[in-house]
């Protein structure tokens, strides 16, 4: 709980910080330098096959949130930070284990690229990055853990042309894991999840004000 509200501070900070650079820039300022974005999503997917019980274990659908932070680096592509940060619940489905295992937290730290096309006060985009997933959990025995992902996504925004714009779109996720390998683990031995395939998905959509500088 503590990890959550602290996040959720931060991203309120964050968000708060953009509107006061906002305010004090130069009516001048150019629309197509920096771009700051903090946003509200919804993600779902993320189902493990457990190789040590044969169990299906899910994550659940929850609410996202995070910020996307744009530089451009040529006329029509951006250079891109990605956070988003979901609290979810691991569940156990069947009829031996059904029910929650535990709190999981599950972030994603990426830098790519945004290809995008200007079409007036509208601006469609795609986008592709790399990074890591982290995964963690509130309860003390459980030690944390990341791997490599990718993800690919696309998308609109409105107000193209001014100072501030609304950003929709939406991201798929494929995080990799070794085969047979832990998440999860105590520190005293044993996991929550032993891996039977070697990756996940997730997908999730998202809305965020976009401030530019």
């Amino acid at each position: 709980m503590f990890k959550q509200s602290f996040r959720l501070i931060l991203t309120i900070s964050l968000f708060l910080i953009s509107c006061l650079l906002l305010a004090l820039a130069p009516a001048s300022v150019s629309a197509e330098g920096f771009r700051i974005t903090p946003f509200l999503g919804y993600r779902a997917g993320g189902d493990f096959e457990d190789g040590g019980t044969g169990a299906v274990l899910s994550l659940s659908e929850e609410e996202t949130y995070g910020i996307i932070l744009n530089k451009e680096t040529k006329p029509g592509f951006d250079a891109e930070f990605y956070y988003s940060f979901q609290p979810a619940h691991l569940i156990a489905g069947g009829a031996v284990t059904p029910g929650v295992l535990a709190e999981v937290d599950v972030e994603y730290f990426h830098l790519g690229g945004r290809q995008y096309w200007d079409k007036g006060a509208i601006r469609t985009f795609v986008v592709a990055s790399a990074g890591a997933t982290h995964f963690s959990s509130d309860a003390s025995n459980l030690e944390s853990d990341t791997r490599f992902s990718i993800g690919l996504g696309g998308g609109v925004e409105l107000g193209g042309e001014g100072r501030i714009g609304l950003r929709l779109e939406g991201r798929g996720f494929a995080t990799f894991f070794n085969e047979n390998s832990g998440i999860l683990c105590g520190s005293q031995g044993g996991c929550v999840i032993l891996m039977e395939s070697n990756f996940f998905l997730q997908y999730e959509v998202g809305a965020g004000v976009t401030f530019k500088f």
